[in-house]
């Protein structure tokens, strides 16, 4: 198997074993690879480990169960490996920052930290890849949806200077200034809405409108929370997204790659 291959893999091994003993050192067997390769492999193209890739992994779908079914807290810890209530609530709120009861009762979205998917490539006339894509979010499972709103707005937002938030304050911060950006936006969001993270700070609310001033009525009060702050391991600092605009197209075949590809542009091209 090639690089590809073998991240391709080790994703869907995950993905098939969130609620089950998971170690690297299975991912490794799995792909009959060294565990060493894979972790140097894994950190260097999504920029994170494979066991706090686990970690992210188990508590999205952990807060999915808290908003789509009646389990107990306590049953939902057990079964994503969580040996008691007071665990698994420590961990939730350092990517949520928020408790779990808490998420329950006020949260409504839950994909904090969907399944990776491998990187895209571009290959030349001679078969040598020259460039792949950066870290992003696989939605594949929501293309019907977002199918469903042809001639609709997409808000596409960028956050602003995570890199520098990771790199003062440490990764930790980094999750709940994402956890933040989230909150913002499902706070916003109508019942008929859809908001998505498509990559490491870029995230995407679906709409069901036809009028792009409608659209901008929602991103202004969204963004109006650019003057707030979160904190982190004692330290306060300011959380800001910019924001633009795409239109999911009226007419014709609509391409995931390209459609996942525009929304990036647009949000990357907004103003703050």
């Amino acid at each position: 198997m090639n690089k590809f291959e073998i991240l391709s893999e080790t994703l869907d091994f995950i993905e098939e074993n969130l609620t089950s003993q998971l170690t690297p050192e299975m991912c490794a067997d799995r792909c009959r690879y060294s565990l060493s390769n894979l972790q140097k492999m894994f950190r260097c193209t999504f920029h994170i480990g494979i066991s706090d890739y686990i970690s992210r992994r188990r508590l999205t779908s952990a807060a999915k169960e808290l908003l789509e079914t009646d389990m107990s807290i306590l049953d939902i810890a057990l079964k994503y490996g969580y040996n008691s209530h007071e665990v698994f609530t420590r961990a939730f709120i350092r990517l949520w920052n928020v408790s779990p009861a808490k998420f329950r009762r006020e949260r409504r979205f839950s994909g904090v930290f969907p399944k990776l998917t491998e990187p895209r490539t571009v290959v030349d006339e001679r078969g040598n890849i020259i460039m792949t894509s950066k870290k992003r979010f696989d939605i594949s499972y929501l293309y019907e949806f977002i199918k469903e709103r042809r001639g609709k707005y997409a808000i596409c937002f960028d956050m602003v200077e995570l890199m520098r938030i990771n790199n003062t304050y440490g990764h930790p911060a980094g999750d709940i200034a994402i956890a933040e950006c989230l909150r913002r936006i499902d706070e916003a969001a109508g019942d008929d809405m859809l908001p998505i993270r498509i990559g490491g700070d870029e995230f995407v609310l679906i709409t069901d409108f036809s009028d792009i001033e409608q659209a901008k009525a929602v991103s202004e009060k969204i963004l109006a929370g650019n003057s707030g702050t979160v904190t982190s391991g004692g330290n306060v600092f300011p959380v800001s997204m910019r924001a633009g605009y795409a239109v999911i197209p009226k007419n014709g075949k609509i391409r995931y790659n390209e459609l996942f590809d525009s929304f990036i542009v647009a949000g990357r091209a907004a103003e703050t």
